[in-house]
């Protein structure tokens, strides 16, 4: 259960970590990838300040706001599909 629960929260990682590794940091969508990551923590670790913050505050439900991280992970799934399939046409033309 606990690994559903990390995949839906950050399984959206695992394409730009498996592009990395298999290119060996050589892919000519390398900066695109790193990018997208960067964006994908900098908008996880806002959505944690939040929980933060509401807990501070003393929300009682202050742990539902963990629940923003999925549309999160979903925007970077696609992001990440669609860096993959302009290169993947790139490489093509």
């Amino acid at each position: 259960m606990i690994f559903i629960g990390i995949l839906m929260y950050f399984g959206a990682l695992i394409i730009p970590a498996g592009y990395l590794l298999s290119t060996r940091w050589h892919g000519a969508a390398k900066r695109p990838m790193l990018i997208g990551v960067g964006l994908q923590i900098f908008w996880s670790l806002a959505v944690w300040a939040l929980v933060y913050y509401s807990w501070r505050a003393g929300y009682r439900d202050a742990w539902m706001g963990w629940a923003f991280l999925i549309p999160v992970n979903v925007v970077g799934l696609v992001y990440y599909l669609a860096v993959l399939f302009i290169y993947a046409r790139k490489a093509r033309e």
